[in-house]
């Protein structure tokens, strides 16, 4: 999980004049923050809501889920620093407000506080391009951490679809006979109620929480 902890040892002008220049956005459900491929405009604070975060396979031209970004988090910061475009696209998944800080105000204070901000922040978003192109690369053995978050992913976006386990297991890059094991699994730990056909989410939070501990 990447916190807004990082900036704890920010001096306190500093927090504040971040903070005087940022500006507050309000998004709906299925609004795209970025796109793939765009230049980055700054860096993301989430004050509340959920924020999904994907990527489309080069080879295989499917879209992968990599993760969630809850309240207290932040993100963008990879492409930010990295000077490129962004590796992945990030949809609103429900109501959420961000706090944005401009690039310009980011780089007027790494300029000013290198040691502070630039190591740490290069370091994380290396680190976090190569974990999440690793995920993409080795989720059959992610299956049950994936379909918890494709579920809500999936449902929140297209909340009145009815997803067959053939098309999970697509958006999952898995077989329908595991996901069928996986959405057992998840129904047994009561995060899920399966009547049918249909797919009843009895514990959103559950899911996304599962995920958050599975990655860490």
């Amino acid at each position: 999980m990447y916190t807004t902890d990082i900036w704890a040892d920010l001096p306190m002008a500093i927090k504040q004049d971040l903070d005087s220049q940022s500006r507050k956005i309000e998004l709906k459900r299925g609004d795209f923050i970025y796109r793939q491929g765009d230049q980055p405009q700054g860096l993301y604070f989430v004050k509340n809501g959920l924020v999904g975060l994907m990527m489309i396979g080069e080879k295989s031209g499917k879209e992968h889920l990599l993760r969630f970004f809850r309240q207290g988090q932040f993100f963008g910061h990879r492409a930010l620093f990295s000077d490129e475009g962004y590796h992945g696209s990030t949809v609103v998944l429900e109501p959420t407000t961000l706090k944005i800080v401009p690039k310009n105000i980011i780089m007027e204070v790494i300029d000013k506080n290198p040691i502070l901000l630039k190591k740490v922040v290069t370091v994380l978003s290396k680190e976090l391009r190569r974990s999440e192109n690793h995920q993409v690369m080795i989720l059959e053995n992610q299956i049950l951490v994936r379909t918890a978050q494709s579920l809500v992913y999936l449902k929140d976006l297209h909340p009145d679809h009815h997803w067959t386990r053939q098309e999970i297991a697509n958006f999952c890059a898995s077989t329908v006979s595991t996901i069928i094991k996986a959405l057992a699994e998840l129904e047994n730990l009561g995060m899920i109620r399966q009547v049918g056909r249909s797919i009843e989410i009895i514990d959103r939070n559950a899911l996304i929480e599962f995920q958050d501990n599975e990655s860490n």
